[in-house]
């Protein structure tokens, strides 16, 4: 009889272990919203007065993957502030998983998985000078473009290119 409680618990644990797992999954997986190109520009193409800064990267991006610690302490500098940062990723939606792990990795809010398979047609959208280049990086103040740079940025000067 003891062998029994002992063999029910155990399963009884596996289960709850499982469960817990499944439920921090389900709520990490909802902090990538998979969008097109035209519902993430009326996201950040608003006339509001919050400005938004938008990381282009990807989770097979270095580069990207580099600078994300400066775009964390940027994000740490600008709690209760008007300034939001997004995070558009290029990825294809096949390598969700990856992108999950990158997202789990530094706590990201704000992120958006880009569903466009031809990026020629949103590319100049974002900057008519991008050669599609990331990681990159877009200011958005009232609704209108305010600077572009097509390479690792620091929070420093993410900070002074906010003012």
């Amino acid at each position: 009889m003891r062998r029994f409680f002992i063999y029910l618990f155990m399963h009884i644990k596996l289960v709850i272990l499982l469960v817990f797992i499944l439920i921090n999954q389900k709520s990490s997986a909802q902090n990538i919203q998979i969008v097109k190109f035209d519902a993430l520009k009326q996201c950040i193409y608003n006339k509001s007065d919050t400005v938004y800064v938008v990381n282009f990267f990807a989770s097979w991006c270095k580069p990207c993957i580099q600078e994300m610690p400066e775009f964390l302490s940027f994000a740490i500098g600008i709690k209760n502030s008007k300034i939001k940062l997004v995070f558009v990723s290029v990825d294809f939606k096949k390598e969700q998983e990856k992108l999950l792990q990158i997202v789990q990795k530094f706590s990201l809010q704000n992120v958006y998985l880009l569903d466009e398979t031809n990026a020629n047609n949103w590319i100049n959208k974002i900057d008519k000078k991008w050669s599609g280049a990331i990681p990159a990086t877009l200011i958005v103040k009232k609704g209108k473009h305010n600077k572009f740079i097509a390479d690792v940025i620091s929070s420093q000067t993410l900070f002074k290119l906010i003012k």
